[in-house]
């Protein structure tokens, strides 16, 4: 229980960063899109964010299956660390 306000402050701080990049996405993709084209651009965002909230959590769970949970948290999160620094770099070259 003392974590309790911290758990929620940070779930609020999280939870606003998540939707405002989610909402940065949509104006992009929205502006860039053909004007004939934009539901199936949108389809496509939309896609890809399902995936991106699925497969690792099915992943993860798969995971604890086999091996225990403090060791599969913990690849699960050197992945995402590494997929990261990737996409930061690769971001960061234009």
């Amino acid at each position: 229980m003392a974590s309790l306000p911290l758990f929620l402050v940070g779930g609020a701080v999280s939870g606003a960063g998540a939707g405002t990049a989610f909402k940065g996405s949509v104006t992009t993709v929205l502006s860039l899109a053909v004007p004939e084209r934009r539901g199936e651009t949108l389809t496509g965002l939309f896609l890809a964010a399902y995936l991106g909230l699925s497969l690792p959590v099915l992943g993860l769970g798969l995971a604890v299956q086999t091996v225990p949970v403090p060791e599969a948290v913990l690849v699960f999160a050197g992945v995402l660390l590494v997929v990261t620094a990737l996409l930061a770099r690769r971001s960061a070259r234009g």
